[in-house]
C-alpha cells in the first residue's frame, strides 16, 4: 500500500469513526425532567396522627400535637453518559421526591436508580400547657428511617405499634409501579428500616390541670 492509499484510509476511518460517535449521541436523548436543587422538606403523609388523645384517670382524655421536626424525601438517579460522550462525558445526578417524576427519569437509557430515602422526626407535645401531674405514658419522639425498594412488592404487611399502642405506622407502602417492555414490571416501594426503634415512649404532661385520683385521696388525708 503506498503512502498516499495508507493517508487516505486513515482519513476515511477518522471520518467514520466520527459519523458514529455523532450517531450515538442522536440515539442517546436525555429528557431528564427537572429535579431538586437542594434537600426541600416534604409533606406530612396523611397516616401520621396530627393528634393523640391517650386515657388519663384524671381528666379521661388528654391530647397531644405533632411537631415536626423533620420530613424529607429523596429518590436518586444518575446519568451514566456512555465513551461517545467524550470531552461531555460524565455522571449527572437528579434528586426527586415525586413519584411520577422519577419515572420519567427512568425512560431515559443512561438512568441508573442510585437509591431513597424518607425520613419523618418529630414529637408529640401538649396542646396546652403541662399541668402538675404526668399521664400514663404515650409515644412520645418519633423517628421514622424508610429505605426505597426496587423489585416485586412483597405486600405491606403488618402494621408497626408503638409500645403505648398508639401509634400505627406501615411496614411498607407501595409508591409505584415501572413498566418495562415488552413484560417487565418493577415495583418501587418505601420499607421501614428501624422498626424496633421508629417511636420512644414517656409519660406525658397532663394538660386538664386536675390532679389524678392518687394525688386527690393522698389530700384528702391530709387535711
Amino acid at each position: 500500500m503506498s503512502r498516499r492509499a495508507a493517508i487516505e484510509l486513515s482519513v476515511m476511518a477518522a471520518l467514520a469513526a466520527v459519523v458514529v460517535i455523532l450517531f450515538l449521541n442522536h440515539l442517546e436523548a436525555d429528557e431528564y425532567p427537572p429535579g431538586l436543587s437542594a434537600a426541600e422538606p416534604a409533606d406530612l403523609p396523611s397516616w401520621i396522627s396530627r393528634e393523640l388523645t391517650h386515657p388519663c384517670e384524671a381528666c379521661k382524655g388528654c391530647s397531644h400535637a405533632f411537631e415536626t421536626t423533620e420530613c424529607r424525601l429523596a429518590a436518586t438517579v444518575r446519568d451514566r453518559d456512555g465513551w461517545y460522550r467524550l470531552f461531555w462525558a460524565g455522571a449527572d445526578t437528579y434528586v426527586y421526591d415525586d413519584a411520577a417524576l422519577l419515572g420519567a427519569a427512568l425512560r431515559n437509557s443512561t438512568a441508573e436508580f442510585v437509591e431513597g430515602t424518607w425520613t419523618i422526626r418529630g414529637r408529640y407535645v401538649p396542646k396546652d400547657h403541662p399541668a402538675p401531674h404526668d399521664c400514663p405514658a404515650a409515644v412520645s419522639e418519633v423517628d421514622l428511617r424508610y429505605r426505597l425498594k426496587r423489585g416485586s412488592f412483597p405486600g405491606p404487611g403488618d402494621p408497626l405499634i408503638d409500645p403505648s399502642g398508639m401509634f400505627p405506622v406501615p411496614l411498607r407502602l407501595l409508591w409505584f409501579r415501572y413498566p418495562f417492555p415488552p413484560d417487565r414490571v418493577d415495583d418501587f416501594w418505601w420499607e421501614l428500616e428501624n422498626p424496633d426503634t421508629f417511636a420512644g415512649t414517656k409519660p406525658k404532661p397532663c394538660t386538664c390541670g386536675n390532679k389524678p385520683a392518687q394525688e386527690r385521696t393522698q389530700e384528702q388525708k391530709e387535711r
